[in-house]
């Protein structure tokens, strides 16, 4: 597709990212997929994480520091390839702006743009400066993109 100028992407679960185990019971490889793809877009959506995980008990709780450890072990698993200078897709991590109610009372927040601001520092703090927002409930509109 390349001579055709045409990029490819692919979503893929964020817990591939750090785990080998979920990665296989999923069928992705998140550096084997980076190798090939143009972006390479990981759902980092803190509701969707069991605990605990990054020290933390309630993950959707914590919307930093579950993107924040999400997108310090993509730094991390994907420094294998570009410290030998191999092709690496571009990072584009997809942000929560839902409310995961269905958790349990104590084990979700009300997300809204602090919550979302919180998600987009974590995904600077770790370096990468691209993401994606999805919110299932909004009909008419479900996602955006942006750039640092």
């Amino acid at each position: 597709l390349v001579p055709q100028g045409v990029f490819v992407s692919a979503d893929v679960y964020g817990i591939i990212i750090g785990s080998d185990e979920d990665g296989g019971n999923v069928g992705q490889d998140y550096v084997e997929l980076s190798k090939w793809l143009d972006y390479i877009c990981p759902m980092v959506y803190p509701s969707h994480y069991t605990s605990p995980i990054y020290g933390v008990q309630h993950p959707d709780t914590q919307p930093y520091a579950i993107v924040n450890g999400a997108m310090t072990d993509s730094k991390t698993a994907l420094s294998i390839l570009t410290n030998v200078g191999d092709h690496c897709a571009i990072v584009r991590p997809w942000m929560q702006t839902f409310t995961a109610d269905w958790l349990g009372e104590g084990r979700y927040l009300e997300y809204g743009g602090y919550e979302l601001s919180l998600q987009l520092d974590a995904v600077y703090d770790a370096g990468y400066d691209e993401w994606i927002l999805w919110n299932s409930a909004d009909k008419k509109k479900k996602y955006s993109a942006g750039i640092k």
